[in-house]
Formats: C-alpha cells, structure tokens, sequence
C-alpha cells in the first residue's frame, strides 16, 4: 500500500512559501502527498487538497469545525505521517490526530516561533504557553527553527520524547540563479527613485506592529536627513493601514523612504541593496535575513529571538537592543562610512548562511521525516542467559527495518555485541533514576524488556512510549499470588505487549484474563544453516559422551546434570562437558571435585559458539527445572544430537509428541537412553526457521 504524508497550515500561502520543497521530497519518495488548508489554491506535488475552517484567531469558532472535518478526513486516510505548520494549524491538527497516532500515525509540528518568548507580553504566556505544552503530548516530534525555541522547549515539554533543532525551511539558491547586468541594475534603481550610487537599505517584510517599521522610521529620520544617498526600501504587505505613508510625509522622508507594497521581485530588489535591516521584536528564523546573507549584504538587526541566530554581532552585522534607536542608526552610518568593515561583513555573510542552505535542511529533515524507529532492548541481568540472544537475534535480522540500541549492565555479551556491531549502553546500576537518564537521552520507541526487573522498572518509570515485556520462561512465581506476581500484574498496565516465547503455558497465570488481549505468543527463530555454519568454524579435538549447555543457574539446574555423569560414570567410562558460565559457577566446580569427576568433567566456561561442543559430543542432557524455549535442545537436534530433557516449561511443548525424550532422570531410564538414544523430530517442533516469517511476527508486536 501506497504511503501517505499530510501537510496542514492555516493558508495556502504559508505551503507555497516555505514547504514545496518537502512536498516534492515526499513525492519523489512514493508518498501520496495531501494538504489541508483554509484556500482554494493549487499546490504543486500535491495529490488531494483538502479545504479546511482553520482561522488564525483562536477565538474563532470555525476551528472547532475544523478539528471534525480534519479528524475525519485523517481516520479515513490513514496516514503515515502529518507534518502540522502555523499556531491554530497545529492545534487543530494535533487535536483531531489524537486518535490516528494510537494507530501508528506519527505527527510532526514545526514551531516557526512560539508565541511565548523572552520578553514576550504576559497574555501571550498566560494564553499560548498552557495550549502548547498541553499538545506536546500528542506530538511525536516538535521541531524548532531557533536556539530559544529549542531550549525552552526541552526544559518544559517533557511530554514529547523528540525535540528537534533545525534551522528554518532552508534557502533555496535557485531563486537567485541569475545575475542583474549593471544596466539593468541601474534601470530598476531608476524606476524606485534610486541612483547607481545610493546606499540602499532594505526590510522585506510585511508592515505590521511585530516587524516595527514605524520605529525603525523613526529611528533613522536624523541619519537620513543627513545623508541624502541613503534610502530605504519597504517591500511588503501593509497591515498597518498606512501609518507608515503618513509617517513618512510627516518627517519629510519620502525621497528616502520607499513604501513598495507586495512584490514578487525580493531577489532582485535584493540585489540592487547594499545592506538589509530588521527591527522585528518577534522572529521564527527570519528569512528575509538569511536570503540578504546569501547575497552577502551585512545586516544590522534588532536583538530578538531568530535575530540573534544569524547575526554574529560584529562579524557579519550589528545586533542592536530593541529600544535603543540610536544605536541601530549609528551603526548603519558606521557601515556606509567604513568600506573596509562593508567589506569583511559581506565575507562573513556568505560564509555563516551556508548551514542555512535548502539542501543542509532537506538532509536534517529526511533524518526527521524517514528515520527508523528506534528501539531500545533492555536487560537487568549482566549475565549470559538466552534473553540476550534471542535480543541479538532480533537485532541482527531487523537491522534494516529499526535501529536498535542494547542496554544492560557489562556481562559477557559485550563482546558478542561487538562482533555484530549492535550498540550498546551499559547501566551499571539498574534503578528508576539511571534508567529514567538513559530512556531520556536515548528517546526509544519501543524498549523491548527481556527480563523480570527490566519489564518492573520500565513500566514505573517516566518513559511514555511502547513498552514490551518479554517472558523468556515459566517463572513458577507468576503462577502463584506472590509480591512478584502482583508487581507484575500492577506494571502490566502499562505494556504495550506483553509477548511469551513458550506457547500454552501463560494461560495457567492467575491473571491472564486481565491481560490477554496484551499478551502474544513468540517462539524463537532458529537459524538452522547458520547453527551448521558455526559448528564448522573450529574443531574439538576430545571427544565427550554427555554435554550441557547454557546459564549455570537454578533454573537450568547444572548440578544435576554433574549427579547424572558420576551415575553414569560409576558402571560406564564417561567423558563430559559444561559450557556455560552464571552464579553456580563454583560451586558445579566444587561439586566436580567432591566428587572426584576432574578428569571426567571438562567447564569451558561461557563460548559464543557452543556449537563445536555439542557437535563434538554424543549426548545432551537438560535437567532443567523450569524453562522458556529450550533453544539449546533445538540447536543440538539440528547438529543431530540426541537430548534428554526434563519436560517443564517450553520443554514440554517442544518434546511433546516425543515421551521418549522426557525423563525424570531415574537411573535405569538414563542407561537404556545411553545404550540407544532417540533423536527427535526437528520438523515437528519448529515454527519459525524461516526468518522472514519469524521478522513479520515481530513486525505485528512492534507496530500494533
């Protein structure tokens, strides 16, 4: 199916301004492109256009119309992604996506200037600050194009996982791919009341309270009546009911001062300019600066939030105080006496404007728009168990569809991490606070938990997004009303899923009414060619009779099977092997000792490649007392290896069908086995050798 991107903004001409670019982006991608506006304008790229009741006024009515209108609209087409632009744009947007996002829909706002900034009128905090933080929850990623955006942004809405800092919409070279030959030049200074030799200011922009043409007016009267050659030019739309005309007769300015109404020209009247101003009290990321700064004209510009981003004061321009008129006026005479400093500044102009450049900003914002998502595997253990292969077994299969970080304490899976280049994170003290840090700097999707702890302390913590408990085994604690058992249900609440790897034995939990809609089952891929592959890498050369593999822990109970050689080893010469490493370490070494097995018994600790063991061996026995998968007793089948087992847990489902196999380690059981082993049927107890179907299942639990 086709994918979708929906971009909204109160008006067509904030798209056709500032975003054809990405609409262009997207459908060069294979997106279906849709815009919603309030106009009926055409807009290039665009696939469907929806007409929308936004109003820039939040106290409009209409825009309780238009969140039905876009909910609808948005449920029915089942977006991808929703890139929402301007104030009330947004805030409807983001009202009527709130369901469309519980459903995958990821929705992107643009802020081109918070309302609310340093210095701002108290009503414009009092009013917009509460409806923005509000809505950061039902915002997947907030961009901001400045520096006091972003900051303010990242202390207050921590409701939203992903902040991002991009600087503008980009400035496009190609609208200044021309050159103006001095006549022509010459002509369009003519045709403005101009001559070749005037020092030209230029402010485009519309004419309005927040952009303070009146001030600025007022501000350079004395510098104007006393340089004839300097004028300045006013491009814009007037929102201010000519007050600036009237100003200007007033001062007795009208040779010097240019009132040009809209124009479509900008590029060339910035190209016959020699400087551009800014006395704005409010900026998104200005881009009437950065296009002067393309052309390399110096800038002197009130000190205002996006101002100060592009102004390096003394470098490329002049950053003058808001009220401090005097000032501002100086330092354009300063700029029109010095030619040397005229000169330095329009250098550093077009140096600092390169970051600003459309093609720097399409590259941030393909990172923003088609970034994997990011999921975070999460284990309290720092030891090897099976959890963190079947984690790493994930990650190497789906390395294309996510990103994936591993995060654990240090334990012997490092290296292996190493070896497949998985990124890991280690947390060396696994509590809420360490935990809260990393899940913040990380900003995950998905955490992926794969044991008790983990599953317990992310569901507590202050983490908003997809959780995934993963039962590797049959805790016999769950089955039974326990402080563990009641910690779980209580944190359950709060996982998205809750996925088991060893089928029918879940529905015996007491709770698994409460949370059977969550729950999933999720047996393990085997790599049936790759297990083959490396019992090859290397030879052993002894020979062993019986073999164990896997965590020397209670669960996987090693010292029976050191009960079982000795048995055997008293009627028959025996010859075995451990291979693992867990807490019962030394103590299987103690044992081995006490029972004189040195020679019998060989531990060769924990191998990231057990399989020439197994392969080198003639037996494997699994006493286990509970069990998740069995994913031991699979591989040593495959290397066709015969195992006893124990039958709890995943054991059981696994060896079902084979009676044979399960043995309650009685020793005449034992010796008949011995004397002729069984081998089980491989096709029997395997659901996923192929990986893609086994990758579409983790695919379903990822994005449900």
């Amino acid at each position: 199916m086709k994918k979708k991107v929906l971009f909204t903004a109160t008006v067509d001409s904030h798209i056709l301004h500032f975003h054809i670019p990405y609409l262009k982006l997207f459908k060069e991608k294979g997106y279906e492109v849709h815009v919603a506006t309030n106009g009926n304008e055409e807009i290039p790229y665009c696939d469907k256009k929806h007409v929308i009741s936004f109003e820039r006024s939040p106290l409009k009515l209409n825009n309780l119309k238009a969140i039905g209108q876009l909910r609808k609209i948005i449920n029915e087409e089942n977006f991808d992604i929703i890139h929402c632009h301007t104030p009330m744009g947004s805030v409807v947007t983001r009202l009527a996506a709130k369901k469309a996002r519980k459903k995958g829909t990821r929705v992107i706002y643009t802020a081109h200037g918070f309302h609310f900034y340093k210095g701002a009128p108290k009503l414009n905090w009092f009013l917009f600050y509460p409806v923005e933080k509000y809505l950061s929850k039902y915002t997947d990623t907030l961009i901001t194009i400045n520096k006091e955006d972003y900051d303010l942004a990242k202390r207050k809405f921590k409701k939203c996982n992903d902040i991002e800092y991009v600087p503008g919409v980009g400035i496009d070279e190609k609208k200044f791919d021309f050159k103006i030959p001095k006549k022509e030049r010459d002509n369009l200074r003519k045709s403005l009341g101009l001559k070749s030799d005037d020092f030209v200011m230029i402010y485009p922009a519309e004419l309005s309270n927040r952009k303070r043409q009146v001030w600025l007016i007022n501000s350079l009267e004395n510098l104007l009546k006393n340089n004839s050659k300097i004028h300045l030019l006013l491009p814009g739309k007037d929102s201010l009911e000519e007050e600036c005309d009237k100003l200007i007769k007033e001062l007795s300015l009208e040779k010097q001062v240019h009132i040009l109404g809209y124009r479509k020209d900008i590029p060339k009247l910035l190209m016959i300019s020699d400087i551009s101003v800014s006395s704005a009290k409010q900026e998104g990321l200005p881009v009437n600066i950065m296009e002067a700064m393309y052309l390399g004209l110096p800038i002197v510009a009130s000190d205002c939030r996006g101002n100060r981003d592009l102004v390096k004061n003394n470098k490329n321009g002049y950053i003058i105080d808001l009220n401090d008129n005097e000032s501002f006026s100086k330092k354009i005479e300063e700029l029109y006496k010095n030619k040397e400093k005229y000169k330095t500044f329009k250098e550093c102009s077009k140096k600092e404007v390169k970051q600003y450049m459309l093609g720097n900003i399409l590259e941030s914002m393909k990172k923003i728009y088609f970034r994997k998502k990011r999921v975070l595997h999460l284990l309290a253990s720092n030891k090897f168990s099976g959890a963190e292969n079947v984690a790493c077994t994930i990650i190497d299969n789906m390395k294309n569809e996510y990103e994936f970080l591993y995060c654990s304490p240090k334990g012997p899976i490092v290296d292996s991490l190493n070896d497949k280049k998985i990124k890991y994170v280690e947390i060396r003290n696994m509590n809420i606070n360490n935990l809260d840090k990393i899940l913040k700097l990380y900003r995950p999707d998905v955490v992926h938990c794969h044991d008790f702890k983990a599953s317990i302390l992310t569901s507590f913590s202050r983490y908003k997004g997809k959780i995934i408990s993963h039962i590797h085994k049959n805790d016999p604690k769950l089955k039974e009303i326990s402080i563990k058992s009641i910690l779980y249900l209580v944190s359950s609440v709060r996982y998205s899923k809750i996925v088991g790897v060893s089928s029918s034995i879940f529905n015996e939990y007491i709770f698994k009414k409460l949370i059977s809609k969550k729950y999933v089952t999720l047996e393990n891929y085997v790599d049936k060619e790759n297990i083959i592959k490396n019992s090859n890498a290397f030879k052993i050369d002894k020979h062993y009779d019986l073999f164990f593999v896997g965590r020397l822990s209670t669960e996987k109970n090693p010292l029976m099977f050191i009960d079982i050689v000795k048995r055997i080893n008293q009627r028959k010469k025996t010859k075995a092997v451990i291979v693992g490493d867990g807490p019962l370490y030394e103590e299987c070494k103690e044992r081995i000792c006490e029972y004189k097995l040195n020679s019998i018994i060989d531990m060769v600790g924990f191998q990231k490649n057990p399989f020439p063991y197994i392969k080198a061996s003639k037996i494997g026995i699994m006493p286990s007392l509970y069990e998740g998968f069995g994913l031991t007793a699979i591989e040593s089948i495959i290397l066709g290896k015969p195992v006893l087992n124990s039958g709890v847990g995943g054991l059981k489902e696994i060896f079902k069908d084979d009676e044979e196999l399960v043995c309650n380690y009685e020793e005449e059981y034992i010796d008949k086995f011995f004397s002729s082993p069984k081998i089980a049927n491989l096709d029997k107890m395997l659901r996923y050798t192929n990986v893609n179907a086994w990758k579409n299942e983790i695919l379903k639990i990822y994005e449900r």
